[in-house]
């Protein structure tokens, strides 16, 4: 049986030589050059995690009100970034195609002109949420026993978020060019720095006042330039390809803007929908109490951990695609797709076994607080099962975007998380009463769907035929 299951993991069967188009080297060239774009991307992505969860864990000490301070602008936050995740889509898969092609020049113009889209619109936006921050933190559900705090953590991190749409569209291009350890160092340097302000400026440590859960929210906003700093520092070099030194103009032009509109464009939608069915679904949640609320952003953040070992995969996923169209190469495409799938199983069962084994003291780690850890761990059995269909949409979902094929995504995100998600949520953890747990079954139930709509996306086939 062993041997049946590892076949299933060497090229021959990955691809057989009938749908080759021309050389594709050994099982182990194939993984290598997959795992150099996955690893770092998805350490990248664990840093930024980390950076909330230890923002979380250390905020959690102080109690449960504070911790749901911290987790209230979880949504609000992810709004906010939703036109700058949908361009950093756009932008991997371009940049991707134009390295495949070899047109420096375009990849170039592309990077400039994402950040100047990315500045101009995110600039007034972020001045017009920090002087709203309580009135959006209410309508997400915030009550007035935290709100205060809840303001404080949130002004800092809505200044943060000009760095993190940087560094987001920076990382965008790097993931495309297939230069993600540069961002995996940036983020860990990030994440150092952040760990050791948030003991000093949470609790007081030394010099330094005790600022509680404001503390945090500096942390984040002064690691967040950090980061943004090094990336800017790695794409202003001369000796390299992708760099904002090269002669490619700052200006728009009309080609580069139509193209990521054609791209970013319904990954666009498919922010908005996913966004407003997120914001929909916390904002249920958080009408279950502070105690609920705040062991779901444990459970949440736990989660995350293993979902940015997914999104790695679909970043590999997504520039391996966007290059071997790119070359002419669709079939080597279909080949990291099936690569991404293989490791997305491990990586669901991996998750699934932590979850259950050892989830609770896990949930520990974040609280002390009785309540919140005995209703975070009620919650494992669920997450290990949603572990699985959440892997693998990304890694089916990252092969889509490389692609440029986002109107597909768009559709069934409208469906799955805009439509069917808040109804499941509302009818399962209000209207039946089963609490948390019902939006958890919710969750399993959405990723399910996004699953089925990616995977059958995928073996039809029509994203090998793109054009970008």
């Amino acid at each position: 049986m062993f041997d049946a299951v590892l076949r299933r993991f060497q090229v021959d069967y990955i691809l057989p030589k009938a749908e080759r188009l021309g050389p594709i080297g050994t099982t182990k060239e194939l993984y290598d050059k997959y795992l150099k774009i996955a690893w770092p991307a998805t350490l990248q992505g664990l840093m930024l995690q980390f950076m909330t969860a230890i923002d979380l864990a250390m905020v959690g000490a102080l109690g449960a009100e504070a911790l749901a301070s911290v987790g209230i602008m979880g949504q609000p936050e992810m709004v906010m970034l939703v036109f700058v995740r949908a361009l950093s889509v756009a932008i991997t898969a371009i940049i991707a195609r134009r390295k495949g092609e070899g047109d420096d020049a375009g990849m170039n113009s592309v990077l400039k002109q994402a950040i100047m889209m990315t500045m101009l619109f995110y600039i007034p936006l972020l001045i017009i949420c920090f002087f709203s921050i309580e009135h959006i933190l209410r309508f997400t559900g915030a009550e007035d026993s935290y709100i205060g705090t809840a303001v404080d953590y949130s002004q800092f991190i809505v200044i943060a978020l000009i760095f993190q749409s940087f560094s987001q569209i920076v990382g965008a291009a790097l993931i495309g060019y297939g230069n993600t350890k540069v961002i995996f160092k940036a983020n860990v340097i990030g994440n150092i720095a952040n760990t050791v302000m948030n003991f000093s400026l949470i609790y007081g440590i030394g010099f330094f006042p005790k600022l509680g859960v404001m503390g945090a929210g500096i942390s984040t906003m002064l690691s967040s330039a950090l980061i943004a700093a090094l990336l800017f520092r790695v794409i202003n070099k001369r000796d390299q390809t992708l760099t904002l030194q090269h002669e490619a103009p700052w200006k728009f032009n009309r080609e580069v803007v139509h193209t990521v509109y054609h791209v970013g464009g319904s990954s666009l939608g498919e922010q908005f929908f996913e966004r407003f069915g997120m914001y929909t679904y916390t904002m249920i949640v958080a009408s279950l109490g502070a105690t609920a609320l705040a062991a779901h952003y444990v459970c949440m953040n736990l989660m995350d951990i293993f979902y940015y070992f997914a999104m790695g995969l679909g970043f590999a996923g997504a520039s391996h695609t966007g290059q071997s169209l790119g070359h002419k190469r669709p079939d080597m495409a279909l080949a990291y797709g099936r690569i991404g799938s293989r490791i997305g199983w491990i990586v669901g069962i991996v998750s699934a076994l932590i979850f259950i084994l050892l989830g609770t003291y896990i949930v520990q780690l974040y609280t002390r607080d009785v309540a919140v850890v005995a209703m975070s761990g009620s919650m494992m059995g669920i997450m290990a099962l949603a572990a699985f269909p959440q892997a693998l949409q990304l890694v089916y979902s990252g092969v889509l975007k490389g692609a440029g094929d986002t109107y597909y995504i768009m559709k069934y995100s409208l469906i799955s998380i805009a439509i069917i998600r808040p109804i499941v949520t509302y009818t399962l953890c209000i209207t039946i009463g089963w609490g948390l747990a019902g939006a958890w079954l919710a969750l399993l139930n959405d990723q399910s769907i996004r699953l089925l709509c990616s995977y059958a996306r995928f073996v039809k086939g029509q994203w090998q035929h793109k054009i970008v």
